[in-house]
């Protein structure tokens, strides 16, 4: 009987602790700063601009029920091998809800193209109030 219920409070003592790990994870849910969220805002389109330490980006926007198009066009500071550009869509309070792709390249790929604009249609996710843009850009090596 003893084996029965060191046994039950070992699962018990895991349940918990798994518990409160689990409720940790919830808050470190990555969030955006407040000057950097862009509100969703209905029809459109709506235009505006974005810069990171590496890119510059001009975009515009029209929303329909579920789902965002989004243009943009504009490119990096200097020089790179490979350049990346997503959309966070965030609730409220800018915690993120979904990462999504729009744009990914080598430097003599496509440049010209996202000069020119590159369009994309997106799934709103539900709960989002606003978007955000992150970028990665992997310097030339030698410059």
């Amino acid at each position: 009987m003893e084996l029965k219920n060191s046994i039950a409070e070992g699962i018990i003592s895991c349940l918990v602790f798994f518990s409160i790990v689990l409720a940790a994870c919830q808050g470190l849910q990555p969030t955006v700063a407040p000057q950097d969220r862009i509100s969703i805002r209905q029809g459109g389109p709506h235009t505006g601009s974005w810069e990171s330490n590496d890119v510059f980006l001009e975009y515009q926007y029209v929303t329909q029920p579920g789902t965002l198009k989004l243009n943009i066009g504009g490119g990096a500071k200097r020089g790179y091998d490979q350049l990346s550009v997503w959309i966070l869509f965030l609730d409220a309070q800018g915690k993120v809800l979904e990462t999504k792709s729009v744009y990914n390249s080598g430097f003599r790929e496509k440049l010209s193209r996202a000069r020119g604009g590159i369009e994309k249609t997106f799934e709103i996710p539900m709960g989002s109030t606003q978007f955000a843009f992150q970028s990665m850009l992997k310097i030339r090596e030698g410059r």
